[in-house]
């Protein structure tokens, strides 16, 4: 099925949303603006943080969700996506009350792992999406495991990806030697599971090329998904690096 028009359920936050609209345009072999491909972008920045709904009873994000995927439902969308892990928590209530298809980033990065042969991986990602094994659930299936974060390692990248949300420069070494440690450990993927952290993934290779082929960023790869449903693939811009 080649699907028309792509609903974008963003503002989780706003400059990851931002990222993937880009990476699909920069990966579009467009002449004319009639060769991009039709969506709708909703910037639902008012939706309440997802760690705090899922870990420490803040309020649910899932009404709003379920809010937002309608409204791209009713606007004509045939497929949405979500540029938010953590918010993949409620993927499976979000699909039940949605008539349209809606993409799951954690499942594709997985199914993604898993063609590149890899058997354990080191997630980089929010409290959340790391305590309540949102990654787990569909890498398991495949028989990948995760190695188990420390405590001080989640706290250090979560306060990053909010640094990130909140315009704040970080300072990339400690991140950096987190993930070399995990190399160090056997894992030849790192999965950036934050759609912020995509946003300094080249700055961490630039300040070391040793980790140009370590990473697999979620925001990637549901961005090559939309390029091969939509038709409209440019093969010098997908990175595909299986092994």
């Amino acid at each position: 099925m080649k699907y028309k028009k792509l609903g974008i359920l963003g503002g989780m936050g706003p400059l990851a949303t931002y990222n993937l609209y880009k990476n699909i345009i920069d990966a579009t072999p467009a002449k004319k603006d009639q060769d991009h491909i039709d969506m709708v972008i909703l910037n639902a920045s008012y939706i309440p943080d997802r760690t705090a709904g899922i870990l420490d009873g803040g309020e649910s994000p899932l009404p709003y969700l379920s809010d937002g995927c309608k409204i791209l439902e009713n606007a004509g969308c045939d497929i949405i996506a979500i540029p938010c892990n953590t918010s993949h928590y409620f993927y499976d209530e979000l699909q039940e009350n949605c008539r349209v298809k809606i993409l799951n980033m954690i499942d594709l990065v997985a199914e993604r792992l898993e063609e590149q042969g890899m058997s354990s991986v080191f997630l980089m990602a929010t409290a959340g999406t790391v305590k309540a094994g949102i990654y787990k659930k569909y890498l398991s299936k495949r028989n990948i495991d995760i190695l188990p974060s420390d405590e001080d390692e989640i706290e250090l990248i979560m306060k990053a990806i909010y640094d990130i949300k909140a315009g704040i420069a970080i300072d990339l070494s400690d991140i950096i030697t987190v993930v070399k440690k995990y190399y160090a450990l056997g894992c030849k993927k790192i999965i950036l599971g934050c759609t912020e952290l995509s946003l300094i993934k080249d700055d961490m290779i630039n300040m070391d090329s040793s980790l140009d082929d370590l990473f697999i960023d979620s925001t990637d790869v549901l961005k090559d998904k939309i390029i091969k449903l939509f038709g409209v693939c440019n093969q010098k811009q997908l990175r595909f690096t299986a092994k």
